[in-house]
């Protein structure tokens, strides 16, 4: 060939007559020559060196002339759909058209996208660009994903559009950890990660009937990955029902399995403290709200790890979520005590109120909320338990007139408080009355007592007139008092006081002039056995007594322990 012959392209092919081929979807627009397609592994899918033959060249889109010169009309064919998710992401939709009618070249349309944005995304991941060139290549990357999953069709459109969906989540993925590199942004690489997690467990879902189980595992792995980025993420945000928000939603994007009832335990364990710090303030509804949205996920959790054959780990996991389970039937019937007993404080304040008429129906409806208050939290709750105790008490005691019921609740109520130390409750409204109405009660029943041995003393009183009269004679001093009681009534057993110690008391009496610290002590010591002789604690039943002689001698002994205790008192004082 000459020199100045035209000489052909070594990379295009010679030009042959155009064929008549359905329209395919509009290629993305490349830049120089057409360059060969990287051969793709049927099985993992994966770019390698052994190269296909080039793909045929396709017409461009419009109105193409044939060789004639003639313009061609091509059939219309919609444009893949793509509804956007976030600021960057887009669900990719599963492939809806008919099997039937799709051609050759559509089924490779999928193939040729995904592997457009294989190649996008491995130059995103290239080291040493800039991060705004890093996330268009992502943005680009995951268009061509998602055009890949609209377009999958044929037999094998569930294999291809779970790469393709695959491969969405993995470039959401690539995209928050470039926000979180790039400026620690993470209110915009929450939104990402979510799309990234629903995106790849969509495609785990469908692709687990066509996909092999490396495909699936690897899929899990990256998954997991993401799900403990998001909740570093979560864990800074500032409000706990936005965080339970986030948490609730992706633990609904993870597939089944211990990374699923991990999700639902962590979430379960966030709404339990919170419901822990609204009981200590007060807030016993909000409280009871937040035990309440605990059951599904603790529930969702032992679902999955009941009846199963667990690890070590799993089985941990499981001891966890049953203990909590159990803290939070406590923390609720502590909940439901306060909110019975708030109850019946607010109809106790209107029965005080009214004063001259008391509905009694609406009495007894109190008693029913503060025993209902009283049952809940028993075994559980000593200070609700209590609490509720000291109100029946003080309906008994001030409407009902019932000392006695009044007494067992109030000291029932002491009781609980005792047990609950070193926790103590001195300012708490009910734990004043309850000790007031106590008080109360022993006080009354100790007037009635004293009134009702007085009435019977008095009468005893009267039977030893004779007696008392010659104590009162023989009291001018204490040795002749010594003299009189053991001549005249001598205790039963062996005395402590002798006539031994009666000489020395009325020696020391005749002494007391000189007013000795020694002598006074010697005389305390005497008048000490003597009292001991006559004390009533000394009682003995004596063979042959009544009931009637008992109470009397007993009641002399108490008259003459006074007489002595009175001369001792006078020594001690001075």
């Amino acid at each position: 060939m000459g020199r100045g012959a035209e000489r052909p392209s070594p990379k295009m092919p010679p030009k042959k007559k155009p064929r008549k081929v359905p329209a395919s979807p509009p290629t993305p627009r490349r830049s120089g020559r057409t360059k060969k397609s990287p051969h793709v592994c049927s099985s993992c899918e994966s770019e390698c060196e052994n190269t296909c033959s080039r793909p045929e060249k396709k017409p461009k889109t419009g109105k193409p002339k044939t060789a004639a010169g003639k313009a061609r009309a091509t059939p219309d064919v919609k444009p893949p759909t793509c509804t956007p998710t976030s600021s960057y992401s887009f669900q990719c939709a599963p492939p809806s058209r008919n099997a039937a009618s799709a051609s050759t070249d559509d089924q490779s349309a999928s193939a040729q996208f995904r592997i457009e944005g294989n190649i996008m995304y491995k130059k995103a991941l290239q080291e040493g660009i800039s991060p705004c060139i890093k996330m268009s290549r992502l943005e680009d990357a995951l268009r061509l994903y998602t055009r890949a999953a609209n377009l999958a069709d044929g037999p094998t459109k569930v294999a291809k559009w779970a790469s393709a969906t695959k491969n969405c989540g993995m470039a959401l993925k690539r995209m928050a950890q470039e926000h979180l590199l790039r400026n620690q942004d993470e209110s915009a690489a929450l939104p990402l990660f979510k799309d990234s997690l629903k995106q790849m467990g969509h495609a785990l879902l469908r692709g687990s009937s066509t996909q092999g189980e490396a495909w699936q595992n690897k899929l899990r792995e990256e998954m997991e990955a993401s799900y403990f980025e998001t909740q570093e993420i979560i864990s800074n945000l500032e409000g706990v029902k936005e965080k339970v928000r986030e948490m609730h939603i992706i633990a609904s994007y993870l597939p089944a399995g211990m990374v699923q009832a991990g999700a639902h335990y962590l979430l379960a364990n966030t709404l339990f403290k919170e419901s822990v710090r609204l009981l200590e303030s007060g807030e016993y509804k909000e409280c009871l709200n937040c035990l309440h949205d605990l059951h599904q996920p603790v529930e969702e959790a032992l679902g999955f790890l009941r009846g199963r054959t667990l690890d070590q780990e799993s089985e941990d996991l499981l001891f966890e979520v049953k203990v909590l389970k159990k803290d939070a039937r406590y923390q609720a019937s502590s909940a439901e005590s306060i909110q019975a007993r708030k109850s019946g404080e607010g109809l106790l304040e209107q029965l005080f109120e009214t004063e001259e008429f008391i509905d009694m129906d609406l009495v007894w409806i109190t008693v029913d909320w503060f025993k209902e208050a009283s049952l809940k939290a028993a075994e559980l709750d000593l200070e609700q338990e209590a609490a509720a105790l000291s109100y029946l008490g003080l309906i008994n005691q001030k409407i009902l007139f019932s000392n006695a019921k009044a007494k067992s609740y109030y000291k029932r109520c002491l009781e609980l408080v005792d047990a609950a130390k070193p926790k103590t409750f001195l300012k708490e409204k009910w734990y004043k009355q309850c000790v007031k109405g106590y008080q109360r009660i022993q006080d009354q029943e100790r007037w009635r007592d004293e009134a009702a041995q007085q009435k019977i003393r008095r009468k005893i009183l009267d039977g030893l007139k004779d007696e008392l009269d010659a104590l009162e004679k023989a009291n001018t001093s204490a040795s002749s008092l010594m003299e009189h009681l053991y001549k005249s009534h001598a205790p039963p057993k062996s005395p402590k006081f002798t006539k031994k110690h009666l000489e020395e008391l009325k020696k020391n009496e005749a002494e007391s002039h000189t007013f000795d610290l020694e002598n006074r002590k010697a005389r305390k010591k005497l008048l000490l056995k003597a009292c001991q002789d006559f004390h009533p604690d000394k009682f003995v039943d004596a063979k042959g007594e009544t009931e009637d002689d008992k109470a009397q001698r007993k009641v002399l002994m108490e008259e003459i322990t006074k007489m002595i205790t009175k001369y001792y008192e006078h020594l001690k004082l001075g």
